[in-house]
């Protein structure tokens, strides 16, 4: 096993050991406590790395332990704000009586058997098409903040104590026409039928039902696989909420609408890596799989450890590139991605390269 290979499977049995308590089955010494903590950054799990560390006390020396306690701790720190800013804002809306959604973030990090040591990113929320313009209103108004328009047309940004959060009027974006229009309707029947919440801070907040939160979380995955490089830590959310909402999810009508959606080869295919790889109990995954889904496993293995060499360069490149040369970039990223897993969303992928096209020309326009 080459070097890069070995430090992956050391972040991946400590995420393990962090997500069901699975045993390590492998340790991690002070010789190599910074390749794995570094690997775990680019990873965005490097708070869970460093947790398991700690809690196994493994033998990392003693610049090594303080190395993870301080992960520990500023996770623990982010965690605590971010969850008092979620509350805040909404209890903002909800006495003003607009209707929202918590997405993403902390509506999966809820879900971990240790909170807290996930890292943390944007505070993503919905607002339906009937009220955005109220929410986005009241926001600048009441609370005196002025509204950042992103050129993606799907969000609005804006800032509260340092935390970013995004304002979303679209869920996610399809690039099969056909696929939009079936995932547009999903979404307002599902919102209408299933209201749904979980607790932070003992506040209960709105977020998306069970069954369709099963394929946005996935549809998002998709989105980064293809064209902005996937992090292990939108798997893990995967996993936590299949984890967690195994009895609440409609098994049939989750493989419909991936069928629908055009993806349910892939999802198998990554169930088949979650299982595999991330340890998710296979009980938990809500679709059979076949000998088939399993022979992906050592190519998405293969995916994530080629990405990691060239993250850096990647990240770099995005700090200094502007227009066309961005475009480029991450033109660069689906072509290779749609050549290598074409057959597991063949319309979506087919697709991605024209409604990136068409997506860059509007964006242009509007500077």
């Amino acid at each position: 096993m080459d070097r890069k290979r070995e430090i992956f499977e050391k972040v991946l049995a400590l995420v393990r050991n962090e997500l069901w308590e699975e045993p390590l089955g492998c340790s991690v010494s002070a010789d190599d406590i910074d390749e794995v903590l570094r690997i775990a950054h680019e990873l965005n799990v490097a708070g869970m790395s460093a947790n398991a560390i700690v809690r196994n006390q493994l033998p990392v020396g003693d610049e090594g332990a303080m190395q993870a306690w301080g992960l520990q701790k500023k996770h623990e720190q982010n965690h605590i704000g971010m969850n008092e800013e979620i509350v805040f804002f909404t209890d903002f809306l909800d006495r003003r009586d607009l209707k929202y959604y918590l997405m993403k973030g902390q509506s999966y990090g809820v879900l971990y058997r240790y909170p807290a040591m996930r890292t943390i990113g944007d505070i993503d929320f919905y607002c339906p098409e009937e009220n955005y313009e109220q929410v986005q209103q009241a926001i600048e108004e009441k609370l005196g903040i002025t509204m950042a328009h992103n050129k993606s047309e799907i969000h609005d940004n804006f800032d509260i104590e340092g935390f970013q959060f995004e304002m979303h009027s679209r869920l996610t974006s399809f690039s099969y026409p056909g696929h939009q229009r079936y995932w547009e309707g999903l979404v307002k029947r599902e919102l209408n039928a299933s209201p749904f919440s979980i607790a932070i801070n003992e506040k209960q907040v709105t977020t998306l039902p069970p069954t369709l939160n099963a394929v946005y979380v996935f549809a998002h995955i998709m989105e980064h696989f293809v064209e902005k490089i996937l992090l292990l830590k939108q798997l893990c959310d995967w996993a936590v909420l299949l984890h967690a909402n195994r009895d609440e999810i409609d098994r049939d009508a989750l493989e419909r609408n991936l069928s629908k959606l055009g993806l349910l080869k892939a999802y198998r295919a990554m169930g088949a890596w979650l299982i595999s790889k991330l340890g998710l109990p296979a009980d938990d995954f809500p679709l059979a799989l076949s000998e088939t889904d399993g022979r992906w496993v050592e190519l998405l293995t293969q995916d994530f450890i080629y990405w990691i060499e060239r993250r850096r360069q990647m990240q770099r490149i995005e700090g200094t590139a502007a227009g066309f040369r961005h475009s480029l970039r991450t033109a660069g990223i689906v072509v290779r991605q749609s050549l290598h897993f074409f057959q597991l969303a063949p319309m979506e992928m087919l697709c991605r390269v024209p409604s990136m096209a068409v997506w860059s020309f509007r964006k242009r326009m509007m500077e």
